[in-house]
């Protein structure tokens, strides 16, 4: 397993990435207009790209068990940390926050954020558990998050025909029947995949530019910040611990929950006109503060005996 310092670099590169992409808004360079085209992009063309990319590997039977713990804990901790955060602002000027303060909480970057991280400390093995959490974060944000904000019903399960979802289930099939992509293909796939991360962190760096100190005064943001990547990640992996699981799987689930609130929280808010600006500033200061997080997790994992 790689280094907390290899991770710690790898958190600095992305966050250096994330500042070219604030000082690109900043001259000018990322208008409206590029943000959407570029977001779309990542949405359409890299994401899924990347997908393909990572369940590009050797088909091995014994992975399969720590795959489907991930997939059914990643579905499960993100759904019931959905609801907790919902209902406990249920009363007073915290209402109008629920759906998105519940989506910061609990809702992380582990598709953006959490690959190179991943590949830091496993390797390439890792990147396939990594898929299992990224096919539960999207079911769970298609159905459950989007019907905080709709209500549940038959259309809001239309948001999981997309090309981000979609590409992660071909990519685990692809892997559970042995397709191998045609060389010129799998090329393709991997050149688009590699740039999915540097595009989607230079997008949220131009979108930065809403964080302010005065709009740091706002109480509930320091607390949806503090419950993401500090309450969740220590809540879901002490189960974890305490039910016996152990090996990778859990290293996994300790990095992808420990990644600060996903881009989508506020592609949700925009979508939903429902609190943007707290929903904007709740991605950019989770990802700042995740330099310091993220790495306390991990030496918490490694005093539990979690990760060695």
């Amino acid at each position: 397993m790689g280094s907390i310092g290899a991770v710690v670099n790898q958190i600095i590169m992305l966050f250096l990435i994330a500042c070219l992409g604030f000082m690109l808004r900043k001259m000018g360079v990322f208008t409206d207009a590029v943000i959407k085209g570029i977001n779309k992009t990542v949405l359409l063309v890299t994401s899924p790209a990347m997908m393909l990319m990572v369940t590009q590997k050797e088909y091995r039977p014994e992975m399969m068990e720590g795959f489907a713990q991930v997939l059914i804990v990643g579905i499960v901790a993100m759904s019931v940390g959905l609801m907790a955060v919902f209902f406990l602002y249920a009363r007073g000027d915290r209402k109008r926050y629920r759906p998105v303060a519940a989506m910061l909480s609990a809702m992380p970057n582990a598709g953006f954020m959490g690959l190179p991280i991943i590949d830091a400390v496993y390797g390439e093995e890792g990147t396939l558990f990594l898929a299992a959490f990224i096919i539960a974060f999207n079911l769970v944000a298609w159905t459950l998050a989007n019907a905080l904000f709709t209500g549940l019903s038959l259309k809001s399960l239309k948001g999981l025909v997309n090309p981000g979802f979609l590409s992660t289930i071909v990519g685990v099939l692809f892997y559970v029947c042995k397709v191998v992509l045609p060389a010129p293909v799998l090329a393709t796939v991997t050149q688009l995949g590699n740039v999915n991360t540097p595009l989607a962190l230079l997008l949220l760096g131009a979108r930065m530019d809403t964080l302010t100190l005065n709009s740091l005064k706002n109480a509930h943001l320091w607390i949806t910040c503090g419950v993401k990547l500090i309450v969740f990640p220590l809540v879901v992996t002490m189960i974890c611990h305490l039910a016996g699981m152990t090996g990778m799987p859990i290293g996994i689930l300790l990095i992808s929950t420990a990644m600060p609130a996903a881009c989508f929280c506020q592609m949700f808010a925009e979508k939903f006109d429902c609190e943007v600006s707290f929903g904007s500033l709740g991605v950019s200061l989770s990802t700042i503060l995740c330099i310091a997080t993220i790495p306390l997790m991990m030496l918490i994992g490694q005093a539990l005996g979690i990760l060695s």
